[in-house]
This record gives structure tokens, C-alpha cells and sequence, in this order.
């Protein structure tokens, strides 16, 4: 460990501190007033019984009539203070619970809504697993916010316990023939010397409480990649979707193996730092009970001196051992604040990402004819940290209201030409219009309402049928089964039990499985129900027989009427009805043109793939 992590940056502390305590109250602004006073209580509750106590010893001993008094006010004041401070807590951990519930939620917001490009970055996804030890666990929004409180209450209770422990500093009546060691414990500088070492000691294990903390911190950031892993075993391990491959190709020994073995790494460092911890906190609490055995020692003498009451003795030795445990207690939640606020500063710093690409502000035309022409002009794209270009110096225009093919080998830039078309990636070189626009500059939001994609690794998810098509809990029932109807799978929805609020999958109540071809055909009515200008649909085809393909197609006229249409295939019987053919190959358009005359061309890329699939069936037949 570096000679920098032993002790606290309190300005680095104050200012992380600042930032998570204004982060919470943006969050739940009701939640810090109530650890604060709920803090107060509980500290204030044991001096009512030490003050109290000690008070009733000196009457009983000096056998004043006001004891009942003094009883009742104690009695009083202990369920007052201690029904006050159990429905305070139970309020308080209600609102920390609900605070990092709504700190989640914002993770998974900003997941939701950031550049897709960023999604896709390794970096950022580590950022993001350290984000989640930010909002869960040890170093989470409610660990810290409970040991904020706990800090408070042992602060709150070093000064009450100072205050009680002030009575020593007042000199009492010593005769004139005391002892020299009776005149020295008489002296304030005595009491002062006792609170400082009482004081001192928890001080200078600070940074022994700071190493045992770092250890596990250290331990998160050592495991990041094995926690990480064996989170994904174990998920895939109760996905029953997966359960066909482990059986058939019996992968269970390769797994079960990789899941141990990335468990038994987790363990190793927890295991190292169970040790190095628990020997960090032995010494810290050998040190404290040393301090607490000097304060006795000091109160007891005055006792046996006569220098104080039965009564004050019973005081003191209460509040001296309240103020050395709040003293190491505090110490100790500082060291796990210090902690816990370098986990949420990851959590604040992944929030904080800021977006990568320019969010312009302009409209987009409102236009019921369709015509919405896209252009590339002269676009070159490489993938961030990566050397080859993926496209390069592609120029082109999309047919207004027409149908567009996209083909050509794997890798050969179709994906990536669609990511760019629906801007989720912005050109390297070039630019993208809309009527002459660059797309830059449209809101981003108002340019993604123009598109329906259906992608080739598109997802439906476990939710109502309903809701899978309009994308949304508004759900116009008329719309999506007409939706349903076009893409040619209304007849197997008709037959689920519940229609519509039929869940999909099985990890929704009730649900039912769709084969990879309904799928499909649901994630085409999805696109439809939307009625967007432009529709882009990846591989639309690749799931179903060719009876359920030919129908689709048939039905493509009617289901992208006015609007302008791509389909990427490497089916290329799709080419056949489209008005236009992109033929991609090296991240460039190397060919263009109608499927009858791309055909004449027999040397070019477009007649070689569509003979290689046509010897193929043939070869079939």
C-alpha cells in the first residue's frame, strides 16, 4: 500500500463528501434531516441514565427526600428519548433504503440514455461495475448514509460525554495537610492531561482504521475483472434459455470449472482481507482499552482521595468510557466514509459522463408525404481505439419513399453503414444529411422518431405482448393488432390465454416462449406499430421458413407504402423487389443498382454472391 493511502486527504474527503451529501439530498432531500435528528437521540440516550444515575447515588447517600423526583424524570426521559430514537431509526433506514433504490434507478437511467458508443466502450462498462459497488453493497448510498449517522450519534456523544466529564476540571475543597500526588490530581491540568490522552490514543489508530478499510477497497478494484466474471457464470448457469447447449454439447464440467475457479479467486483476496483486517482491528482495540484504563485509573485515585463523590465517580467512569468508545467508534466510521466515498465518487463520476456526441436542437419537418431524403457524403468511420477503417469515403443517397437492398460479405461495413445511418455512431470523416441537413444537427430525439429498426439481434422482453409492440405501457389495442396482422403473426396471438397481456418468456409471470420466427415477426409489428418515414430492417427474414419469408415479403409493399425502406440480407431473393442495390465490400459501395441490371454484370460482387446462393439451393435440391 502506498505511504499516500495510510491517512485521510481530508480536503480530497471534504470535497467527495460535499459532492455525495448534495448528490443525496437531490436524490431524497428528506433523508439527511432525519439521520441527523435521529443521530441526536440516540446519542442523548445513554447520559440521561449516566447523569441520572449519579444524581440519585449522591441523594440516596446523602438521603435527601427528592429521589422519586429524580426517578421519574429519568424513567421519562429514557422512553421519551428511546421511543423517539426506534421510530427515528426505523424512519431513517426507510429513507436510506428508498434513497438507494432512486440512486439505482439513476445507474440504470443513465445506462439507458447514454451515447450507444459509449455503451459499446470497454472503459466506460468498467466504469459503470464500479458504479454499481457505488450503488450497492459495503460501498453503497445506504451503507454510507448509515454510517454518516453513526458518526454523527458518536459525535454528538463525545460532546455530551465531554460535558459530564467537565466536572473533573473544577478543583474540590483539599485540606492543607493532603498528600502531593492529592494536591496534582486537584489540578485541571490533570483532568486536561487524562481527556487527551483519552483522545489522543483513537487519533493515532486513525490511519490503522484507514488501512483496514483500504483493504477492501484495494480487494474491489483487485477483483473488478473476477467479480465481474463470476457474476456472468453464474447468470448463465440459471439461464434455462442456454440449458439446450450445455446438454448437447455437455459443457457443464467446462463451466462449472470456470465458475469455481473464478469464485475460489474472489474468495482468496476476501479471505487475505478478513486476515490483514482483523489483525489491523485487534491492535486498534488493544491501543483504545489502554487509553480507557489510564482514564480509570485517573478517576478512581480522585475517588479514593476524596476529591470527588460516589455519585460523580459513577459519572465519570460512565462518561469517560462513552467518550473513549464514541472517540474509537468515530474514528472508525470516518476510515469507512473515507471509503465508501471513493466507491460513490465512481458512482457520481459515471453519472457525470458526459455525452460524446454533439446533440443539435434543430426539428425535425413534420411531413405526411414521405419525402425524406438521406445522403452520405463522402463518409469514413473507424470504431473508437481501433486502427481499420470500417467505412471509407462512402457517398450515396437513399431512395425517397423507395425500397434499398444492402448486401455484400461479412465485415463488409453494412452494420456499421445502419449504426451511422441511425446515428448511433457519428461519422469520423464526412457527414450524413437530412434535406440537406446534416443530421448533427437535429435533436436527437426528433431524428430517431423518424426511424423503425428492427435489428438483426433484436430483443423483445419479458412483458405483456402488448407493450413488446407499441414499445411503451400505452398501449392502443387496435393499432397493434392491426400491426400484428401485417406481420403476419396475429393468429398465434389470438391464441394466447391472454391475448395482448400475455407475458413473454418465461421470466415474466405466466409467460410463453416464442420460436425464433415469431420473434421475428413480433419485433416487424413493433416497427410497423411505430409508423415512422423511414424503416430499417436487419436480416428481417433470417428466422422463418421460406413460407412464412415469402409471406413477409409479400407483404412488404403494403407495410413500407410512403415510406423509405432498407433492408441489410444476406437472402439475396430480397434484392429482387427492391427500387435500388447498395453492394458493400471492404467498407465501401462497390457496386449499385437494380437487381435485373446488377445480374448483367457477371464479373462483379453482386452476380458472384447471387450465384454462390443459387448453386447452393441447387446443390440442396
Amino acid at each position: 500500500m502506498k505511504k499516500s493511502e495510510k491517512k485521510i486527504d481530508i480536503r480530497e474527503f471534504a470535497r467527495d463528501s460535499r459532492d455525495i451529501l448534495r448528490m443525496i439530498h437531490r436524490v431524497r432531500p428528506t433523508m439527511l434531516p432525519c439521520v441527523f435528528v435521529s443521530a441526536a437521540l440516540s446519542a442523548a440516550f445513554p447520559f440521561v441514565n449516566i447523569v441520572y444515575g449519579a444524581l440519585i447515588l449522591d441523594h440516596l447517600l446523602a438521603g435527601a427526600g427528592d429521589v422519586m423526583l429524580l426517578v421519574y424524570w429519568m424513567v421519562g426521559l429514557d422512553l421519551v428519548l428511546g421511543l423517539g430514537s426506534k421510530l427515528l431509526t426505523w424512519v431513517t433506514k426507510s429513507e436510506m433504503l428508498t434513497t438507494e433504490g432512486m440512486a439505482d434507478a439513476e445507474v440504470a437511467g443513465k445506462c439507458l440514455t447514454m451515447d450507444y458508443q459509449q455503451l459499446e466502450d470497454p472503459a466506460v462498462m468498467a466504469q459503470k461495475t464500479l458504479a454499481d459497488q457505488g450503488s450497492n453493497g459495503t460501498g453503497g448510498i445506504f451503507s454510507f448514509a448509515e454510517n454518516l449517522s453513526k458518526l454523527a450519534a458518536q459525535l454528538l456523544t463525545i460532546l455530551y460525554a465531554l460535558a459530564a466529564v467537565s466536572r473533573l476540571f473544577v478543583p474540590a475543597p483539599v485540606p492543607p495537610d493532603a498528600a502531593a500526588w492529592v494536591w496534582a490530581l486537584n489540578q485541571p491540568w490533570m483532568a486536561a492531561l487524562m481527556v487527551a490522552v483519552t483522545l489522543a490514543v483513537p487519533l493515532a489508530c486513525l490511519p490503522l482504521n484507514r488501512m483496514a478499510s483500504q483493504a477492501l477497497l484495494d480487494l474491489a478494484r483487485i477483483n473488478l475483472d473476477g467479480n465481474r466474471r463470476y457474476g456472468v457464470f453464474a447468470r448463465i448457469i440459471w439461464d434455462y434459455q442456454v440449458g439446450k447447449d450445455f446438454r448437447t454439447y455437455r459443457l457443464e464440467r467446462m463451466f462449472l470449472n470456470k465458475f469455481r475457479q473464478s469464485r475460489d479467486k474472489a474468495h482468496k483476496g476476501y479471505w487475505h482481507y478478513i486476515r490483514k483486517e482483523g489483525a489491523l482491528r485487534a491492535l486498534v482495540a488493544a491501543l483504545n482499552l489502554l487509553s480507557v484504563l489510564a482514564a480509570y485509573v485517573f478517576v478512581g485515585l480522585k475517588a479514593i482521595a476524596g476529591l470527588i463523590t460516589v455519585g460523580t465517580v459513577s459519572m465519570q467512569v460512565g462518561a469517560v468510557t462513552a467518550l473513549a468508545g464514541a472517540i474509537r467508534e468515530a474514528m472508525a466510521y470516518l476510515a469507512e466514509l473515507d471509503m465508501q466515498r471513493q466507491y460513490l465518487k465512481n458512482y457520481s463520476a459515471f453519472l457525470d459522463l458526459p455525452s460524446a456526441k454533439y446533440n443539435g436542437t434543430l426539428p425535425v419537418e413534420k411531413r405526411s408525404d414521405g419525402e425524406f431524403q438521406l445522403e452520405f457524403r463522402d463518409v469514413s468511420f473507424r470504431y473508437p481505439n481501433q486502427a481499420q477503417w470500417s467505412l471509407r469515403h462512402v457517398s450515396c443517397r437513399l431512395p425517397k419513399a423507395g425500397r434499398l437492398a444492402v448486401v455484400g460479405p461479412n465485415g463488409a461495413g453494412k452494420t456499421t453503414f445502419i449504426k451511422l445511418l441511425c446515428r448511433l455512431y457519428d461519422p469520423t470523416e464526412g457527414e450524413i444529411l437530412l434535406n440537406g441537413i446534416d443530421i448533427r444537427k437535429y435533436d436527437y430525439r426528433e431524428y430517431l422518431s423518424i426511424l423503425s429498426v428492427v435489428f438483426q439481434d433484436f430483443r423483445l422482453f419479458s412483458m405483456p405482448l402488448g407493450e413488446n409492440v407499441a414499445a411503451g405501457a400505452d398501449v392502443a389495442a387496435d393499432k397493434v393488432w392491426d400491426c400484428l396482422e401485417r406481420a403476419g403473426i396475429r393468429e398465434r396471438a389470438e391464441q394466447l390465454e391472454k391475448g395482448l397481456d400475455t407475458s413473454l418468456y418465461q421470466k415474466g409471470q405466466g409467460g410463453v416462449d416464442l420460436s425464433g420466427g415469431e420473434a421475428q415477426k413480433v419485433a416487424i409489428a413493433r416497427a410497423l406499430y411505430k409508423d415512422a418515414p423511414l424503416v430499417i430492417l436487419d436480416e428481417p427474414t433470417a428466422a422463418l421458413d421460406p413460407v412464412s419469408e415469402y409471406e413477409v415479403y409479400s407483404r412488404f409493399g403494403e407495410m413500407v407504402e410512403n415510406r423509405t425502406s432498407v433492408y441489410i440480407s444476406h437472402r439475396m431473393s430480397s434484392c429482387r423487389f427492391c427500387d435500388l442495390v447498395y453492394v458493400f465490400d471492404g467498407g465501401a459501395i462497390v457496386q449499385q443498382g437494380r437487381h435485373e441490371a446488377l445480374l448483367e454484370d457477371k464479373k462483379g460482387l453482386y452476380a458472384q454472391l447471387w450465384q454462390a446462393q443459387a448453386e447452393y439451393y441447387k446443390d440442396k435440391e
